[in-house]
């Protein structure tokens, strides 16, 4: 009788340790699991920003296409809109100039369509569509402490520009905005 009773105590201990070591299992897999997911959520974060990076390229190259077009020897004869026109090839007017006047920028205004009222910039490539941007003409203005009445101080005068490209990266819900502004002499 002495030796059932010793069985039955090591069944009880086979058993209990048939559950601890589930019990181990189910906390490793527990544990790969969340590794694995925060994994593929970095994995993600660093497609992102490659991402952006790209769109982020693609408008800073946009915007020294349009520098580029501003410093060519046609830039003084450049035919800009009238003031309740919107913006025709690329050339805008500011909201402070338009009628009616707005706060709104251009890209933002209402009506306006980057595919229709701007300049297409140079290929970039990797992108899922091509970078465009818009210039506005802000003014001629003179140095500050300067006089451009009359004299010498004629070639000293500058017409700025605000310069706005829009680029996206590889997917089409990647977009970026950058604004600059440029200026060119005026002899």
């Amino acid at each position: 009788m002495t030796a059932v009773r010793d069985l039955s105590h090591l069944a009880r201990q086979r058993g209990l340790s048939l559950v601890t070591t589930l019990l181990f299992m189910v906390a490793a897999l527990m544990l790969g699991v969340s590794v694995l997911s925060v994994n593929v959520m970095q994995e993600r974060t660093i497609g992102n920003t490659k991402d952006r990076d790209l769109a982020l390229q693609a408008a800073e190259a946009a915007l020294r296409d349009a520098e580029i077009y501003l410093a060519g020897p046609h830039a003084p004869a450049l035919q800009f809109p009238l003031q309740n026109e919107p913006c025709i090839g690329g050339l805008c007017i500011p909201p402070s100039k338009r009628t009616p006047r707005s706060s709104l920028s251009v890209e933002k205004a209402e009506g306006f369509d980057w595919a229709t009222q701007s300049r297409s910039a140079a290929a970039f490539p990797g992108v899922s569509e091509q970078s465009r941007y818009v210039i506005e003409k802000l003014g001629t203005f003179c140095p500050i402490g300067e006089s451009c009445k009359g004299g010498a101080g004629d070639d000293k005068r500058f017409t700025g520009y605000r310069i706005t490209a829009r680029a996206v990266g590889a997917r089409p819900e990647t977009e970026v905005i950058l604004q600059s502004m440029y200026t060119v002499g005026w002899n």
